[in-house]
């Protein structure tokens, strides 16, 4: 049953997180089950992060990478709770996929819906159609956070702050450490196509790339639409998703993000148009559904007491500190490129510790998800959704040890009693 939200804003949280995607609203049930005040702030009209506004259409990082069929969850607890609601609702499973890599595909409704009941029962106030606008810091420690909640400005007072927003927001406007790039990982745009003759996924990717590069020889297509696939698991029913790679540069230009979305609506309109008239299998389609916005894989990061680094990734690394387990190789997309996978060996792991996690300037500040502290490398293994579910949840329960004044050493046992014991 969905509680609903209390339209009462609590200005006074323990905790304020801001961004609804499944970092943030895993942060929320971390702190909630630690007993915190949690509000919750997303700017988009739904929650989910980019698995709802950019329908990634498959959780990568629940599993072990692994030579066994059967899937083997990497993160207990609230990960694996999470996932196994996900699969029941979406009517899905673990697909075991080449080289070892297990994933699950989901329905974006039923994503966004979950979200939804996750939100709501573990916030005391959840807002969308929200912008953080400022935020003072006070002795190393933000003590006000100004936001727009849909058309009134709001100022909260929390005791901690958890940044799950994917492109470090808050360290933008209160001028902390950050980690940027020159240039960072491709997009891409999803969407469903709708009345495909019934054929299998195999079939159908043979027959789209073939259609594709036709239509490119032929100059009846662009270039750049090159890097267009199926998305895996996503064939049923006479309807597919397809993933549009954007060959189009991202770096700290904001106006590229607007380059990127207005290119990416013509590519698929132009492919469509094409695949109709030019392809047996597409003939009678119709574009059912397109992502609200275009994925953004990587972005700014906060820089926190510790940096992830691609050899903590690579050797697996080993902590006693450990509040995650990152399982996903190291999958990296250069603009225009196809994509560079980097594995560590089979049925292992590498630990993310609490530091990774926590500001080193501001005291009472925490990040999860996609902007968590990573170099270029490592982060294009963490940012993956199943990780996000793991590394959230491990900010809200360390945000509310903090402000419980609990010994973080005792915080993080909790924390490894919940992920890594869970369901054995």
């Amino acid at each position: 049953m969905i509680i609903p939200t209390n339209t009462h804003m609590l200005t006074t949280p323990d905790i304020l997180i801001i961004g609804g995607g499944s970092a943030g609203v895993a942060a929320a049930v971390g702190a909630k089950n630690a007993g915190s005040s949690v509000v919750l702030l997303e700017k988009n009209g739904f929650p989910g992060g980019k698995a709802t506004a950019a329908y990634v259409g498959t959780v990568c990082g629940l599993y072990y990478r692994s030579e066994n069929p059967e899937a083997k969850f990497v993160n207990h607890g609230f990960p694996e709770e999470f996932a196994l609601e996900l699969m029941r609702r979406s009517e899905s499973k673990p697909l075991f996929y080449k080289n070892g890599l297990h994933f699950l595909p989901y329905r974006q409704f039923d994503f966004m819906m979950l979200c939804d009941e996750y939100a709501q029962k573990n916030s005391d106030s959840l807002a969308l159609h929200t912008y953080i606008t400022n935020a003072v810091v006070e002795n190393n420690t933000i003590t006000c956070v100004e936001a727009m909640v849909y058309n009134k400005l709001v100022k909260l007072y929390p005791k901690a702050v958890i940044d799950t927003s994917g492109e470090a927001i808050l360290a933008s406007i209160i001028n902390s450490d950050i980690l940027k790039s020159d240039q960072y990982q491709a997009s891409a745009h999803v969407f469903l196509l709708a009345g495909i003759a019934e054929t299998s996924e195999e079939t159908l990717s043979l027959s789209l790339i073939r259609s594709i590069k036709k239509g490119i020889t032929d100059r009846h297509l662009d270039t750049r639409y090159e890097r267009i696939s199926v998305v895996p698991g996503s064939v049923r029913n006479g309807q597919a998703l397809f993933k549009l790679g954007i060959p189009i540069d991202i770096d700290n230009n904001p106006m590229h993000i607007s380059e990127i979305e207005l290119f990416s609506r013509k590519a698929i309109d132009d492919v469509i148009k094409f695949l109709k008239h030019h392809s047996d299998h597409f003939k009678n389609c119709w574009l059912a559904m397109i992502a609200p916005e275009t994925g953004v894989r990587t972005g700014p990061r906060h820089k926190g007491i510790i940096v992830l680094q691609e050899a903590d990734v690579k050797n697996s690394i080993k902590s006693n500190n450990s509040i995650a387990r990152g399982s996903w190789p190291i999958e990296y997309w250069e603009p225009g490129k196809n994509v560079a996978m980097e594995y560590f060996n089979l049925d292992d792991y590498y630990d993310i510790q609490a530091g990774v996690l926590q500001s080193e300037m501001v005291r009472n500040l925490f990040f999860a998800g996609r902007n968590l502290s990573a170099s270029d490398k490592a982060i294009a293994s963490a940012r993956v959704i199943g990780t996000c579910l793991a590394t959230g949840y491990a900010s809200g329960k360390l945000a509310a040890g903090f402000v419980k004044d609990v010994d973080q050493d005792t915080t993080v046992a909790s924390i490894q009693q919940d992920l890594f014991y869970s369901g054995k």
